[in-house]
């Protein structure tokens, strides 16, 4: 089944309290001759509605359909991570000069950006993952041994304080604007908001973006890493378990024809949950393996409270990534698949590990 676009972490509790958020399986294909989402008019009043891009219906918003109690699990455990998301949105909320429509204005350009960026990168707000993300990317590379290039971006809520970067967005996404001049103009004004604003854009909501392409892109956002890190998990085991994860599913778009599983299901609820659930159990491998990231079992305690954290109970959602608790199962047996190897030192293929996966999944009946 052909995908071209999955992202993760930040399901849970987000899909409920942010109704623009984009993780979900999204497709942001090279379509320059379709229309834009980043439209508006050639107003240039921050306080104009018309100011800012009206988002396609069907890119990235999740829509109205995560209001619909009916694809809410119940029991559903709460956790740590929905109450510090929920902080973050709050904070947007008490902003006096909270605007939902440059809120999306901005986590549109945001992800656009770093969707098409091609250049130097950093990973952490500062810089601090720079070498622990290369280190890593060495460490996936040689590990699963896929056939094809993967390049990692970081995406920063700098990135929309920075006059030249943020005019680079408008002038290549936003069409209301005709040439470069108009882009600084743009970019000029809302900058000035951004100083009156303590929200805008230093939330972490404005970086909160972690997902993959089939064309070998990464993408981990500052803002994910900080909710991650909030809850108390160590931000380079955090860094390495979303990078893990989002490995996994370049193996999944690698072997998308052998690995024809996922086919017998029929709606897309069980796909997505299928998909991300694996990616768990195969991220705990290699961060469990003697070759890997090498974590003992109690540095992987975090790993597993984290699993269970960023999981969300909309079972019939499009986007569901698994329940709190089936995303802890994965990736205690993934763990305990890399811990159970009578030769400590052998790693097995992508394809014996979405074997054992699939004997976990089939066993659990989830």
């Amino acid at each position: 089944m052909k995908k071209t676009g999955i992202g993760i972490w930040c399901c849970g509790m987000l899909l409920i309290i942010f109704a623009l958020q984009s993780c979900s399986k999204e497709k942001i294909g090279l379509e320059d001759q379709k229309k834009n989402p980043i439209t508006s008019q050639k107003s240039f009043s921050p306080i104009s509605k018309s100011f800012y891009s009206e988002p396609e219906l069907v890119t990235y918003s999740l829509s109205n359909r995560f209001y619909d109690e009916s694809l809410v699990a119940t029991p559903c455990e709460a956790t740590e991570f929905g109450n510090v998301l929920s902080g973050y949105f709050e904070d947007l909320l008490k902003d006096p000069l909270f605007n939902f429509e440059l809120l999306n204005y901005y986590l549109e350009l945001n992800r656009k950006y770093v969707t098409y960026y091609v250049g130097d990168n950093y990973y952490g707000e500062d810089g601090e993952f720079n070498q622990l993300g290369k280190k890593r990317m060495r460490e996936l590379t040689k590990f699963w041994n896929l056939n094809r290039e993967i390049i990692l971006n970081g995406q920063h809520t700098a990135f929309l304080n920075d006059r030249e970067i943020l005019t680079d967005m408008i002038e290549s996404f936003d069409r209301s604007v005709r040439n470069r001049e108009e882009a600084y103009a743009k970019a000029d004004l809302l900058l000035a908001f951004n100083e009156s604003s303590p929200n805008f854009p230093e939330n972490p909501y404005f970086a909160f973006d972690a997902f993959t392409k089939s064309n070998g892109l990464l993408v981990i956002g500052d803002g994910l890493l900080k909710s991650i890190t909030d809850i108390g998990i160590d931000s380079k085991l955090a860094f390495t378990a979303v990078l893990a994860h989002e490995w996994w599913h370049q193996a999944q778009f690698e072997y998308d024809e052998e690995w024809d599983y996922i086919d017998q299901f029929s709606n897309s609820a069980e796909i997505s949950k299928f998909s991300e659930l694996e990616a768990d159990f195969a991220a705990a491998y290699f961060l469990g393996h003697k070759r890997g990231a090498t974590y003992n079992w109690k540095r992987l305690e975090e790993y597993f409270r984290l699993s269970f954290n960023v999981g969300d109970c909309l079972t019939q959602s499009p986007s569901h990534h698994g329940t709190p608790q089936q995303r802890l199962l994965a990736a205690k047996f993934g763990y305990e698949l890399a811990d159970s190897a009578q030769k400590k030192g052998f790693i097995l293929s992508p394809s014996e590990v979405h074997s054992a996966f699939l004997e976990f999944y089939e066993a659990m009946g989830i």
